[in-house]
């Protein structure tokens, strides 16, 4: 060795490749081999950038991401091995990685440094029970901190079928733009004919114009072009990554759309398997009387609990039960209008509904959903139980681009508003937000998404806008972090406001899922004993789930559990993992973020609900009387954090960064 250099190259880098699992296809040039350090030799998974090609073993993986730079037009490859696979799988695990090593602190979310990353996971295209979704991981505009937002569509299989993991975009256009990505790898394409138009409207122009009707296509609507700080991304017309302002990321760089097209075949090792523990596992759904709710009724079920539990939320969330709600934006509401059911691809449990306004204003109206969130918070939240109105605003929102909780928050937390006198209607370009008002909802959407007038504060979302409004509203602003509530009131499920406060993306309902065992499953709602750990093992168990990248829906309501993933992930990949490999996995990726978001600024003083939660008891349901309390709280997220291994300012110990090998982790991308 001589100045920290193997004085041969060429066999340091085959050993080094061989150590992480990569057979070398293709010789390397001098160029390529000759600035690798020694240091390299350590074991620590590395990440390759060289102008080469190498195979994977491990199967389920491509082994390479894409990375696309909108300003210059430059792309390369990113090379994955395999002990990075190993490390963090995939989805949300590589993403923390990703976005932790290559996007500098402090970063502007809406400059042209922030990177927006697409992932696939090791699932994806297996056919395995949920697997077509993807993460698109970035820095938020909306809460200046660690994003990862969800969807499906097929936009995920076809990536992989172009032969990537995934894409990392970094820079802006100088001009509206769209991505096409093929087997070839990926060209930057005028988007001037469909930037202003809808989502829906971009999506079918782009399948003409490639002439592909099964393309995959990710796209932004106006409000991700207006910047809109909850704007999300739409594909396959009615699939949204919605949460953390993804939309508004993708709008700030000119990037109207991704579309993809491959045609190469997923490598898995033992397909045959893969079918037979599919088979196995709807035998054992079709007799599983919730399995069966949930394909009939589909997420608007979870309506009739949260009424029944008391954390339905009602008038911004100022109740938690709504009487109104029952047999007309319920499950059975909801039933009465649905034509067809529809599952994502690779799933049986096909809990997605077709339906049709069937009456009013809005009739004919057709959409996939609503989902439970969208009922929640355009129904009981603004006091309408119009479900034609529902549809409609849905509707609205995935053509335009907007996510929907985010949108249902805000206009209640400015109904609430307009009713204090907070608010007046002259603001509102003489639009009067009353709850149960359906026009004003519809018109309200409109003028946050065309940022018309006091439209302009509502889209920089409810905790912005709480601020500038001022008047004490900042204690009916139903936020975390920036992030607005989704549809389930804490104060009647503690453990519910405990993920919200903790969740590194702010109040996520995707995080964890508390309703499930406090509402349904007999665990004390309104206790704060044992929450910490119910809490850090459901996030545990949620990580693995986002970064195999599979659906919650087969997880909960077949009920799969982490052996049957094992089974899964060995079949896939032909590689065996045990409960420990996963949950040591998310530990790993779970205290990255919380590092992340350390970095950006993030203290124990995030880790916080809003007044109303914390101190406004429910006047009714079940949970009457009850509200969470400020030293409840802080005795939870004591007992979160010892569970994570973070000391008590939410940091993590010494001993936690070495338990998980992230002290001299070093990764070269």
């Amino acid at each position: 060795m001589k100045d920290g250099f193997v004085k041969n190259p060429d066999a340091a880098l085959r050993l080094i490749l061989r150590h992480c699992g990569v057979r070398q296809k293709v010789r390397l040039t001098p160029q390529d081999s000759r600035a690798l350090p020694a240091a390299f030799l350590r074991s620590r998974p590395i990440f390759t950038t060289f102008n080469t090609f190498y195979e994977v073993v491990m199967k389920g993986i491509c082994g390479k991401l894409l990375d696309i730079d909108l300003a210059s037009g430059k792309t390369k490859e990113i090379g994955i091995p395999v002990e990075t696979a190993r490390r963090y799988l995939g989805g949300r695990g590589l993403g923390a990685r990703l976005l932790f090593d290559l996007l500098p602190a402090k970063t502007d979310p809406l400059s042209p440094d922030n990177i927006l990353i697409f992932l696939t996971g090791p699932f994806t295209g297996s056919m395995a029970p949920g697997s077509s979704k993807f993460v698109v991981v970035t820095k938020s505009p909306l809460t200046q901190g660690w994003c990862d937002s969800y969807s499906s569509g097929r936009i995920s299989l076809e990536i992989k079928k172009a032969g990537y993991d995934g894409l990392v975009i970094r820079g802006r256009s100088n001009h509206p733009c769209y991505l096409q990505i093929g087997d070839k790898g990926v060209e930057i394409r005028e988007a001037d004919r469909i930037w202003g138009k809808d989502s829906f409207a971009a999506e079918k122009t782009l399948k003409g114009l490639e002439g592909n009707a099964s393309a995959g296509v990710s796209s932004i609507g106006p409000a991700g072009e207006n910047l809109c700080s909850y704007a999300c991304i739409n594909s396959d017309f009615y699939r949204q990554a919605a949460r953390c302002g993804v939309g508004t990321v993708m709008g700030s760089k000119r990037l109207k759309a991704i579309v993809a097209k491959g045609s190469k075949n997923c490598e898995f090792h033992d397909h045959k398997k893969v079918v037979e523990l599919n088979r196995a596992n709807y035998e054992r759904a079709k007799v599983s009387q919730v399995f069966q709710a949930r394909s009939k009724y589909g997420t608007p079920l979870t309506l009739n609990f949260t009424h029944t539990g008391g954390i339905l939320p009602t008038k911004n969330f100022q109740f938690g039960t709504w009487e109104k709600a029952l047999g007309k934006i319920d499950s059975v509401g909801v039933y009465k209008s649905v034509k067809s059911h529809r599952s994502c691809q690779s799933c049986f449990v096909h809990c997605s509904l077709i339906t049709e306004a069937a009456e009013g204003k809005y009739k004919g109206t057709t959409l996939e959903g609503p989902e439970y969130e969208t009922l929640g918070m355009f129904g009981s939240n603004l006091l309408i139980d119009s479900l034609p109105t529902i549809i409609q605003a849905n509707v609205l929102c995935d053509k335009l681009g907007l996510d929907t909780i985010s949108a249902g928050n805000v206009i209640g937390f400015a109904m609430e508003c307009f009713e204090k006198g907070l608010l007046t209607a002259g603001q509102m370009d003489g639009l009067e937000l009353n709850f149960g008002d359906d026009e004003a909802c519809l018109a309200a959407i409109e003028m946050i998404v065309h940022r018309r007038g006091f439209g302009d504060i509502l889209a920089k979302g409810v905790r912005e806008a709480a601020r500038q409004i001022g008047g004490g509203s900042d204690r009916f602003a139903m936020q975390v972090k920036g992030l607005e509530f989704p549809a389930y009131d804490p104060r009647g499920a503690f453990g519910s406001g405990l993920s919200y406060a903790v969740s590194p993306r702010g109040a996520c309902h995707r995080r964890a899922w508390p309703p499930a065992k406090e509402i349904l499953g007999g665990y004390p709602p309104y206790t704060i004993e044992g929450k910490g750990e119910m809490i850090s093992d459901l996030y545990a168990e949620n990580c693995i789930f986002h970064s195999l990248l599979v659906c919650d829906m087969p997880a909960k309501f077949i009920p799969l559990t982490l052996d049957d993933y094992a089974n899964y992930f060995e079949a896939i990949t032909g590689e065996a993992i045990s409960r420990r490999d996963f949950q040591v996995m998310a530990g790993r990726t779970e205290t990255l973020i919380r590092m992340f978001n350390n970095r950006e600024g993030f203290t124990r003083e995030d880790d916080n609900l809003p007044y109303r939660t914390l101190r406004e008891p429910l006047p009714d349901g079940p949970g009457k009387g009850q509200c969470i309390g400020d030293e409840n709280l802080q005795r939870m997220i004591d007992d979160f954090y010892s569970c994570q291994g973070w000391d008590s300012a939410g940091i993590p110990t010494e001993g936690t960064l070495k338990k998980y090998g992230l002290t001299d982790e070093e990764i070269k991308w």
